[in-house]
């Protein structure tokens, strides 16, 4: 299973468009987002709605600035300030402990994935585009989203407002 923040609607109306764009089609399953998670236990679902129900009852929105494009190689992603997320991923990483990859198990910087899987031309071609285009904003992440992943097509299992005070 993948765990996913949401965006405000303002926020997902300007990088949905580029995510259509520049993301391979037959890769994009799901609309933008930022991943949290990736390699969730399904065994662990109940588990693991729960803890994610709680942890959303005590966290609010999460400010962020997008501030810039990232140089993933073969990709491009927005960068994001986004201090708020790390207390949100460290009490779910706490509440997972032992059960995650090394991979979630990590700290995380902060993007929003807008190419993966390009060629280096491509890519570099589309960071160019980006950064002439980007103007600085200040958005919310709003919710949590968890997934099944099918090998192709993802499905939702569920959505988790953010409606809480701080951790």
């Amino acid at each position: 299973m993948i765990l996913t923040l949401g965006f405000d609607p303002g926020s997902f109306a300007r990088l949905e468009p580029l995510r259509q764009r520049y993301f391979p089609p037959s890769r994009n399953f799901i609309p933008v987002h930022i991943t949290l998670f990736q390699q969730l236990d399904p065994v662990l679902l109940n588990r693991i709605v729960g803890d994610i129900a709680f942890v959303c009852d005590t966290t609010p929105p999460l400010p962020f600035t997008a501030r810039g494009i990232l140089d993933f190689g073969g990709g491009a992603a927005v960068d994001l300030d986004m201090p708020g997320a790390d207390p949100l991923h460290d009490a779910l990483r706490r509440r997972w402990r032992g059960t995650l990859t090394a991979s979630d198990d990590r700290r995380r910087r902060w993007h929003v994935t807008l190419q993966n899987k390009a060629d280096r031309g491509t890519a570099l071609a589309t960071q160019a585009a980006l950064r002439a285009g980007l103007v600085p904003w200040d958005g919310l992440a709003d919710r949590l989203i968890l997934w099944h992943y099918r090998g192709g097509p993802w499905e939702r299992i569920a959505t988790f407002p953010l409606t809480g005070g701080p951790l």
